[in-house]
């Protein structure tokens, strides 16, 4: 079994796990979420690449059946055969399964693992999973790294996996454009979460993929948002087209954009 170095430790000392564990006191399930284009795959990237740094576990949760992600960060990487599908449709699942379904290929960082669709993986190939399957998941993968990351779906009516991360998070990160299109979204999607455990009031909320021209104050009045702005960065974009999202940066932009990840990492993992 080719299990991520950094993660068979944790493996073998867990054993098998019980539901009603105690945790660590400290937010771990980290929900990235929002209006489309604000920046919500980019964000969840940079934040685990923090974590990592710290010489923490990371696991990163990719919810992109309609565009699978690994192939787009990792282009050159040859097809693999590990998929989220496989775990949300097993028989079991375990914490071997959820392993042998993680991918670490960024060379040098063995303290990032992905799960994800894999490519020309879609909505159609595997079977319907239930709620329950994506809790089996959320649970287990408490025990097997220091801090899951998940990049949620903008299309949450048609996401489980979306939906239970939303309500079983330690922490959501709620991003949203700077323009009319994420105030609209909001207005739309809000009332569907209307419900007690989806824990608004506690989302962290941050206008994200900032233009200069935007007015980022008014939609953070407008969100009633925390005073957070991650701005656009050109760099940013360079990175992700070229593959190599992963990379440091390196302009001043890029700097200030990287302080801000910090700040925001701060405030999530923190418990008041």
């Amino acid at each position: 079994m080719n299990l991520p170095k950094i993660l068979m430790p944790k493996l073998k000392e867990k054993g098998k796990i019980q539901k009603n564990s105690q945790y660590k006191k400290e937010n771990q399930i980290i929900a990235v979420w929002g209006s489309p284009s604000s920046g919500k795959t980019v964000t969840s990237v940079k934040i685990a690449k923090e974590l990592a740094a710290r010489k923490k576990n990371v696991i990163v949760v990719f919810d992109d059946v309609f565009c699978p992600s690994i192939p787009v960060f990792f282009p050159t990487l040859e097809k693999k055969e590990q998929s989220i599908g496989k775990v949300l449709t097993s028989p079991n699942i375990d914490q071997e399964v959820i392993l042998e379904n993680c991918i670490t290929p960024i060379k040098n960082n063995s303290y990032i693992a992905f799960l994800g669709y894999m490519k020309g993986e879609n909505s159609l190939t595997y079977a319907e999973y239930t709620k329950e399957r994506v809790v089996d998941l959320l649970i287990l993968m408490r025990h097997l790294a220091d801090y899951i990351v998940i990049d949620c779906s903008s299309i949450i009516t048609e996401s489980i996996l979306t939906i239970c991360s939303l309500e079983i998070a330690d922490k959501v990160i709620r991003l949203s454009t700077a323009d009319f299109k994420g105030i609209s979204y909001f207005q739309s999607v809000l009332p569907l979460l209307i419900d007690q455990r989806f824990q608004l009031d506690n989302h962290l909320k941050v206008v994200s993929n900032v233009k200069d021209y935007q007015a980022q104050d008014t939609i953070n009045s407008a969100i009633k948002g925390n005073g957070i702005y991650l701005q656009h960065i050109d760099e940013i974009e360079r990175q992700y087209t070229e593959g190599c999202l992963f990379n440091d940066l390196n302009s001043k932009e890029g700097k200030d954009y990287e302080r801000i990840i910090k700040e925001i990492i701060q405030e999530v993992i923190s418990i008041e």
